[in-house]
């Protein structure tokens, strides 16, 4: 890539952020000094790289990483082809491994936010496979059954298939848990918001989709954002504020990846 041409990329990209940081609530809370040598690693990627770019968002439960996730796959499928999972996915199987626990007390003692309840190494092997295979061709990952009030969560080894495109995009409460892990992500995203809107938001949700409410599960999410997530913030290339209005937020993601867009076609 030219001086040239990465110093343009740098103007409309700081330009950018200039902008957002005047805004009411800014969408960008904090960059790394990663962040703009990643930025050209992928601008090279669309322009050129035929391997799989990786992308990772990381948060608390409820902090709103699935919507994060949904808008940049929206955005990336303007410029390429993309596939995207959720960590979820990697949880073990709590029917096979509490068989013993009655279900009017499994909820209320089991802590789903522990890092012991997460299948890591299966997660960087699979990561490392989406490297080394071909465009179009399937990876199959475990696939989360997500629990109800009246059923364990369970798990099926090979459920998920994993179409390899351009662009995989990843979300998870401990997708930043390891060094082996994070190195497996060309670029990471952390996706932060207030307490008050991460609990309205995560109650929201559960009830929704019908997964539990007990206070149990509610105090292990904050316990676990203190004690796993937060410290492991640091290691973002980008911090997000998702207490920003979403329409905010997507027009934020469209114009970088636009601008990501228009210098790759200028280096290609």
């Amino acid at each position: 890539m030219s001086t040239q041409l990465t110093t343009e990329i740098l103007y409309d990209l700081r330009h950018l952020l200039a902008q957002d940081s005047q805004s009411d609530v800014p969408v960008v809370k904090a960059i790394s000094i990663q962040f703009w040598e990643n930025l050209k690693k992928w601008v090279h990627h669309i322009a050129q790289t035929p391997q799989p770019f990786t992308i990772a968002l990381a948060g608390g439960s409820g902090s709103g990483k699935s919507m994060v996730r949904d808008l940049l796959v929206e955005a990336l499928g303007t410029v390429s082809h993309v596939s995207s999972f959720t960590q979820d996915n990697y949880y073990r199987d709590f029917e096979a491994d509490f068989p013993h626990l009655p279900l009017e007390r499994f909820y209320h003692e089991i802590d789903f936010d522990d890092p012991a309840h997460f299948q890591f190494d299966q997660m960087i092997a699979n990561l490392m496979e989406l490297k080394n295979l071909s465009y179009g061709e399937m990876l199959y990952i475990p696939k989360l059954i997500y629990g109800t009030p009246e059923a364990k969560p369970t798990s099926l080894p090979k459920g998920l298939a994993v179409p390899v495109k351009p662009f995989i995009v990843t979300e998870g409460i401990h997708a930043f848990y390891s060094e082996a892990l994070r190195k497996q992500y060309d670029f990471k995203i952390y996706v932060d918001v207030d307490e008050a809107t991460r609990r309205t938001r995560w109650l929201a949700r559960n009830q929704q989709e019908n997964r539990g409410t007990t206070d149990n599960m509610w105090q292990t999410t904050v316990d676990c954002l203190q004690t796993h997530i937060l410290p492991n913030r640091t290691y973002a290339d980008l911090v997000l504020n998702n207490t920003a209005p979403k329409a905010q937020m997507e027009a934020f993601i469209t114009q970088v990846i636009d601008l990501l867009r228009q210098a790759a076609a200028r280096a290609a």
